[in-house]
Formats: structure tokens, C-alpha cells, sequence
């Protein structure tokens, strides 16, 4: 999982054996500012990144640049050293290295560099550092550094058209997109090798605009408190079996994850789930649906969101048995329809922002909306995620398709890994809150 927190435990000034070892002092008596890894690669709109780097120190950012050694053939190191402020980085293993040193002060460049990032923008992102990435190939600096970091990592690929439409470049971009990384796409247009097509480095412009929004989007849901569900709730059927479902819980996890990257105070309930989130956040764990009921309840008057992404079991098992069951025996179950969450939630607080999820199998997208706008309208939502579960394999899987369903408009949300479809589903969240905005 790729988050956005800021990491200021190590600042620039602490790499001293970069290669040309200077000390840049920091002002102790300002507030730290995000830092911006820019990773030059070897494509020949690499003297481009200048402008990009000059741009992003103009916001205050503090901005380190590495460069691949083919890159370092193409432009100097002195331009990208003199814009940024800062040393250039581009040495694995710098002139003078002894594992003696790096023992005693337990500090090693490349996790440094990791660590201090907010933001690593690969710009011009050539065809071969995008397969390195996507393969998890670490042999220099640069791929090092982004396999050892939990940053933002943005990709603006740069290249001839014909190695940009080969579909083993595009197989890595899509593996790349599915991990939850970030792309500003190249452009159409003459390029440097002399040929027509897509393959130009897209806008400085562009490129900037992405970097600042990247840096920013954790202060957007600032002062906001939203309770997010996940899981599988299950019903006992004896005290050691029990039906339940097959929800993995990534997706409600996922979205909790995005709330709190986005300075949102989060409390996750959660029942059966096959991953922990990844940052901190308020937790309260449950296994059946009268729990997760319960535990709503006790906070839903406090909150200003909720996000009901469970996935709640719609059986209950009628008299259960208190002693195990034998299995030397048929056995028949007799089920009951069990509480609907949703249709409780706008009655205890009918000011709270809700989104539900509706997952159903082998319909039309006009049928699957037909059916996500009938629950918007019964249970008083204000977003409906819905998903087919019969077109693709959802459950357990990191990847999933959505359609986001609110009163005045309709969002399809293609395949991508769930972190993405979370960023998606939060932007809808957003969305909610301007609408109250400009109403009032």
C-alpha cells in the first residue's frame, strides 16, 4: 500500500556521502516542508525537468534529484544541482563506501532518500525504468529508492511511439496502474528521434499539477470524522461454526486508509477481514451484523460521513443450537432475512453524509444502475457504490470495477486496484460536501 503521509525524520542534510558531499543546513525555526524525489531516466526530455525542478522549489518544496548514469550522459548534474539546492544523488554505492560507516551511523542513502520522500515524480520515466519498476528490479539508485519507499510514486513516461505501443510496455504500465502508482500519460506529437505519434513528455505544466495535488490531498478531508465498515459478518450456526461470506474486506479497508491519508479522523469497525490497514486509526472489531449494528450506533451521532462497505450477512440461522452439532447426521438449516444496517443509519443521524455499496451478479450496467438508484432512494443515501460480482472475481482479489451512483450524476470507475477505486470513491465523498456548499 502506497500512502501520502509525510516523512521529515531524516532531511537532506543528514546524506552526507552523497556524491558531492555537501551539507545544506536547514532553517530549525520553519515548519518543514514536504519533500519531492524528482528521478531523471534517460530520455532525451530529460532537460525538461530543469523548469520542473525550479517550478517545485518555487512552492517551497524541498526537492532532491536523482539521475540514472545514462542520464548524467545527457545533461549535467550542475543544472539540476543549482535549480533544486541540493546535491544530485545518483550513487548506489558513492566513491569511499565502508559498511564500517554505515553500521555505525546505521544510515544508508537509498532508505534515507525513501524515507524523506512525500513524493517521487520519474520524469522522463523511460520504457526501461518503467519495466524495472513494475518487475521489482533494484540496480541502481533510482530503483532502489522507489522499491524502498511508502511515497506517491508519479510516472511520466517519455519514449519513441513504437517501444510506447509495444504491449510489453504496456503490460508494465497496466501492472504499474493496478499497484495503486500514478501516471501523467505522454503526448501526441513530433518527436525527438524524428518520428509522429505518442511518446512526448507531457506538459511541465501537467507534471506540476500533479505533484502539488499528490502533496496536498492529505488536508482535504481535514476536520472531518467518518466512520468507514469492512469485512464479512457471519451468524453462528453452533459455537464453532457459523455462514458468512466472502468478503475480503480490502475494499473498506483501503477506503479507510485513503480517509485518514487525507487528514481524516477515521473510525474503522470491522468484522472478518484478510488484511490490517496500514496506518493508525481508530478500530473496533466485530463478528456478527447486530454488533456492527450496535457498535454504528454508538457513533454515528458523532460523524460526519460513514462509508458502509461491509459486507453483511443477509441470513441469520433460526434457533441456532448452544451445544455443537453432531456431523454423523443430516442436517437442515432453516434462515431468516437478518437486519438491514443501512436502512437504520439516516434515522439515527439524517445529517450524516452516507454511502452504502450494492454488489450484485450478471446484469446490465443500465440494470445495475436501475438497482444502486432504487437503494440510494430507500435507504436515503447520498452515494451508492455498486459492482457486478458475477463479471469478474472481486472477493480476495486487490482489483475491482465500480459505478458510483448519486442523485444527479453517474461515474463508472473501470477496473483498477482498490486503492485507486478508494481514491475514486473518497473524490465522490468531496463531491458531497461542495454540493451542501454551494446550496447553502
Amino acid at each position: 500500500m502506497l500512502t501520502n503521509q509525510i516523512f521529515n525524520r531524516k532531511s537532506v542534510t543528514g546524506l552526507n556521502h552523497l556524491k558531492t558531499g555537501k551539507i545544506i543546513k536547514s532553517n530549525p525555526n520553519t515548519k518543514p516542508q514536504p519533500t519531492v524525489l524528482v528521478g531523471v531516466s534517460s530520455g532525451i526530455a530529460a532537460f525538461k525537468v530543469v523548469d520542473l525542478v525550479k517550478r517545485l522549489k518555487s512552492h517551497s518544496y524541498n526537492v532532491v534529484v536523482m539521475m540514472t548514469h545514462n542520464a548524467k550522459k545527457m545533461i549535467s548534474e550542475k543544472e539540476f544541482e543549482i535549480a533544486s539546492g541540493n546535491p544530485v544523488a545518483s550513487e548506489l554505492f558513492p566513491s569511499g563506501f565502508d559498511y564500517k560507516d554505515v553500521l555505525e551511523r546505521r544510515e544508508v542513502e537509498h532508505i534515507s532518500l525513501a524515507d524523506m520522500a512525500s513524493v517521487i515524480c520519474v520524469t522522463p520515466a523511460t520504457a526501461n525504468i518503467l519495466a524495472k519498476i513494475s518487475h521489482g528490479i533494484a540496480d541502481d539508485l533510482l530503483s532502489t529508492t522507489i522499491l524502498a519507499t511508502n511515497a506517491k510514486l508519479l510516472l511520466c513516461p517519455s519514449m519513441n511511439v513504437n517501444m510506447w505501443n509495444k504491449g510489453v510496455t504496456q503490460k508494465n504500465i497496466q501492472l504499474l496502474k493496478q499497484r495503486g502508482h500514478y501516471f501523467v500519460p505522454p503526448e501526441k506529437g513530433r518527436l525527438a528521434c524524428g518520428y509522429e505519434g505518442t511518446g512526448r513528455l507531457a506538459s511541465i505544466d501537467k507534471i506540476e499539477r500533479a505533484i502539488v495535488k499528490l502533496l496536498h490531498r492529505t488536508s482535504d478531508l481535514k476536520g472531518k470524522r467518518v466512520i468507514v465498515t469492512a469485512g464479512g459478518t457471519e451468524e453462528e450456526i453452533d459455537p464453532v461454526r457459523a455462514i458468512t461470506n466472502k468478503s475480503s474486506g480490502k475494499m473498506g479497508i483501503r477506503i479507510a486508509e485513503e480517509c485518514v491519508n487525507r487528514g481524516a479522523e477515521v473510525t474503522l469497525i470491522r468484522a472478518r477481514t484478510e488484511i490490517d490497514p496500514l496506518v493508525t486509526m481508530k478500530d473496533i472489531r466485530v463478528k456478527t451484523t447486530s454488533q456492527m449494528l450496535d457498535a454504528i450506533n454508538n457513533t454515528v451521532l458523532d460523524n460526519d460521513v460513514i462509508i458502509h462497505a461491509a459486507a453483511v450477512s443477509d441470513f441469520v440461522v433460526k434457533n441456532k443450537d448452544m451445544r455443537k452439532i453432531s456431523s454423523s447426521k443430516k442436517l437442515t438449516l432453516e434462515l431468516v432475512p437478518n437486519i438491514k444496517i443501512i436502512d437504520s443509519i439516516k434515522k439515527k443521524n439524517d445529517k450524516i453524509k452516507l454511502v452504502g455499496f450494492k454488489a450484485e451478479t450478471n446484469l446490465s450496467e443500465k440494470e445495475l444502475e436501475k438497482r444502486a438508484t432504487d437503494m440510494l432512494l430507500r435507504t436515503s443515501s447520498d452515494l451508492v457504490v455498486a459492482n457486478d460480482v458475477g463479471r469478474m472475481e472481486v472477493f480476495g482479489s486487490d482489483e475491482n470495477e465500480v459505478m458510483l451512483v448519486r442523485r444527479n450524476h453517474v461515474k463508472k470507475v473501470p477496473r483498477a486496484n482498490k486503492q485507486i477505486i478508494a481514491e475514486h470513491i473518497v473524490e465522490e465523498v468531496l463531491g458531497l460536501f461542495a454540493e451542501k456548499e454551494i446550496k447553502n
